[in-house]
């Protein structure tokens, strides 16, 4: 899966690139067909962080975001509203699959 991370306004460590990567790795548990990822922190202003991390999954672009008064945080809330929306998806992708041939009778 193709990870990319972007900073405006502000730097990041490859500490925390590294562990942005390992979140979004995480993330595949909740919608294993996730193909890539964009990760964007922002600095709006001295108070406030945003975070929106954009995924494509088969079909679809997930996008999460948040605002917070400081990045950690607001990495934490976008990927919280990341995982709602990933096990949302998969559960409507399963819930509309066909049933197995096995199951079919025949008349």
């Amino acid at each position: 899966m193709e990870v990319q991370i972007s900073a405006r306004h502000c730097t990041i460590s490859d500490t925390l690139q590294n562990t942005l990567k390992d979140d979004v790795d995480a993330l595949g548990k909740f919608y294993p067909n996730i193909i890539a990822a964009s990760i964007v922190l922002d600095k709006i202003n001295d108070l406030s962080r945003h975070c929106e991390i954009s995924l494509t999954v088969k079909g679809a672009v997930v996008v999460a975001s948040a605002d917070e008064e400081n990045m950690g945080k607001a990495i934490d809330v976008a990927f919280e509203r990341a995982k709602v929306q990933l096990k949302k998806a998969n559960e409507k992708q399963n819930a509309h699959q066909a049933e197995p041939i096995s199951n079919v009778t025949s008349a």
